[in-house]
């Protein structure tokens, strides 16, 4: 640590920098839109505090130089300004970056706390020794508000923080809250939004989302805990939050998710500290293209672009994940925190997921298509997706009907007509939410105890031949996939976890557990035009499968403990098959699917609601 605090961060002369002569690819932005507007986004510069200052500058000063033609309305920092929270010279340094803003009231930032930036990053912020915390030193909530008249307030720690910024003619409210956000501090972020429960609202934090397990170049992102806590107290339920942006996991990845309210909340996570020299300048920059309903997102580095382009290395990267998203800013912003999907009684303690297929519970997807929202509150919506679908209207595949069991809380159910097994669709999520526990290989996706249950029904029309071994619920990777993600000895060609009708019309149930991929769990045949109830229960040493109340013949032959699946993978309803090879559509109607990391006791079945 010490030889780390002698590092020489003074600014080397003969370094490129942004105020001279510009190359082409400079950065500026391109939209031709007469109302747009743009935000600049700064994840982790602790490598460049520590190791190369000089990139740091880049970075502000490309800011403070193009704010005006850019329109530049506000920058966010996503944490962990610094390396070494007790190093003087590092703070030193980040700051003779940062004064390069502070110097122009034009080019306001926000800032806030990364586990680099705090003295013990295990504590929650409301746990801290304030006076002695050097980030506070630098970023009081008195500082702050001396520099920049869009600061509006702090919490009681002073980690905590909010931005009102002019965008166009549109107010935006910016939370800036710490990487480990206590309840009370929560609290004091709603107070903030229920004070402007009109002001479109973006929430920046350090940790949020991570990026999923998978194949390499995956975007896929899922919810760390802290962001869960985040989602679920205060993301979900208010309508204001429409864009999540957070730094600390190396990478990049996005998801578009749907609130309590049915609308799309767009968040991402973006880090390049893991790279060449800290990142080599690169940030991220955000135009609101209010024009065309379009946010725009592009990675971009000023000390790259100020390096002639054939002095640069292959490592010298100006551009990189350049995406737009559709947002239709007009109907988003309107009627805030109005008509919200009301709360199910079948949202019980420990429901890490809770689909209700019904119209009650139905909204409009990301891609225009009939999606269900997890009612369990973690986000992870099911989303209408099409296989080889026919020219015929969508109804003629997919519809929600009002009919619905005698038993569980769905007024009605999701109705899937494949033209056999490979023509139609299904219900995919991403998952986001369904990350579970550590396994022993150290990887997450480790459920120790759970109670699965699925409501459905076959049809009369229901035959083998065309319809056999479909998805009721799978997990979208094969055993094969699991058992090697998990360093496990075993293999299969099934998707697991993986709830399936046989040939025989019977329920198969298929896990890889902490122990190994173990035998499956069968039911007997089902009746046509019947609804059943299947519960699926492991107490940590062996599953028991349940129809209708009943346990199954060929369950608890052997031990299972628990299930084990891939965060960041997808999930399904109504299709069995892998994200390469999707088939085996589910011809009936399904009510209800719950994941329950307890085991439930029969009274708590939907079976018995």
């Amino acid at each position: 640590m010490s030889a780390c605090n002698d590092d020489d961060n003074t600014r080397e002369a003969d370094t490129p920098t942004t105020g001279g002569e510009q190359t082409d690819d400079d950065g500026t932005n391109d939209t031709e839109a007469a109302n747009a507007f743009t935000l600049a986004v700064l994840p982790d510069t602790q490598k460049y505090a520590r190791y190369s200052p000089e990139r740091f500058d880049a970075q502000t000063r490309w800011i403070a130089n193009n704010y005006e033609a850019e329109k530049i309305a506000f920058t966010m920092h996503l944490g962990d300004v610094v390396d070494l929270a007790d190093s003087p010279q590092e703070w030193t340094a980040a700051m003779q970056s940062l004064s390069i803003l502070n110097d122009n009231p034009q080019t306001p930032y926000s800032v806030l706390a990364g586990n680099h930036d705090v003295l013990q990053s295990w504590q929650y912020d409301t746990e801290r020794d304030r006076a002695a915390e050097p980030y506070l030193d630098y970023f009081s909530p008195d500082q702050q508000a001396a520099r920049f008249s869009t600061f509006q307030g702090a919490d009681p720690t002073g980690f905590g923080t909010y931005h009102i910024f002019q965008g166009d003619e549109r107010q935006y409210l910016v939370l800036a809250l710490d990487w480990r956000t206590a309840f009370a501090t929560i609290d004091w972020a709603q107070s903030v939004l229920d004070a402007h429960p009109n002001m479109p609202t973006i929430l920046t934090t350090h940790q949020l989302l991570n990026i999923g397990a998978g194949d390499e170049g995956d975007t896929n992102a899922i919810f760390t805990d802290h962001g869960l806590r985040l989602w679920r107290g205060l993301i979900y339920d208010n309508d204001q939050i429409f864009l999540t942006i957070n730094g600390h996991h190396h990478g990049e990845a996005s998801m578009m998710a749907k609130n309590r309210y049915g609308r799309d909340v767009f968040m991402e996570v973006v880090d390049y500290q893991s790279g060449f020299w800290g990142g080599n300048g690169m940030m991220q920059l955000i135009t609101f293209d209010t024009d065309n309903d379009m946010l725009r997102f592009r990675s971009f580095s000023p000390w790259a672009a100020a390096i002639p382009q054939a002095e640069r290395g292959p490592e010298d990267e100006v551009e990189r994940w350049a995406f737009s998203v559709p947002m239709d800013f007009e109907k988003r912003f309107a009627g805030l925190n109005q008509n919200a999907i009301p709360a199910s009684a079948g949202n019980i303690e420990g429901t890490e997921a809770y689909w209700i297929l019904d119209a009650d519970h139905q909204v409009t997807g990301a891609n225009g298509n009939p999606a269900f929202i997890d009612a369990s509150g973690n986000g992870n919506t099911m989303e209408l997706t099409g296989l080889a679908p026919g020219s015929g209207d969508q109804s003629e595949y997919f519809r929600v009907v009002d009919d619905t069991p005698a038993f569980g809380h769905a007024r009605g159910s999701a109705r899937f007509t494949p033209n056999g097994g490979y023509s139609g669709y299904y219900l995919r999520s991403d998952a986001p939410g369904l990350t579970f526990e550590e396994a022993a290989s150290g990887n997450g996706g480790y459920l120790p105890q759970y109670t699965i249950e699925a409501v459905v029904r076959l049809p009369r029309e229901w035959t083998a031949d065309a319809y056999d071994w479909a998805g009721v619920l799978n997990h979208l990777r094969n055993v094969s996939d699991i058992c090697n993600f998990h360093s496990l000895d075993c293999s299969g060609g099934d998707t697991a976890p993986g709830l399936n009708i046989s040939s025989l019309a019977e329920m198969q149930w298929v896990t890889v557990s902490q122990n190994g991929k173990m035998e499956d769990a069968w039911s007997w045949e089902l009746d046509r035009e019947r609804w059943y109830h299947v519960a699926l229960v492991n107490d940590g040493e062996y599953l028991r499968m349940y129809v209708n109340g009943q346990q199954t013949m060929r369950s608890a032959q052997a031990a299972k403990q628990g299930l084990l699946a891939a965060p960041g993978r997808p999930w399904s309803i109504g299709m069995n098959g892998t994200e390469n090879d999707p088939g085996n559509l589910f011809f009936g109607d399904i009510a209800e699917v719950r994941i329950n990391s307890r085991v439930l006791e029969p009274s708590e079945w939907l079976y018995s609601q």
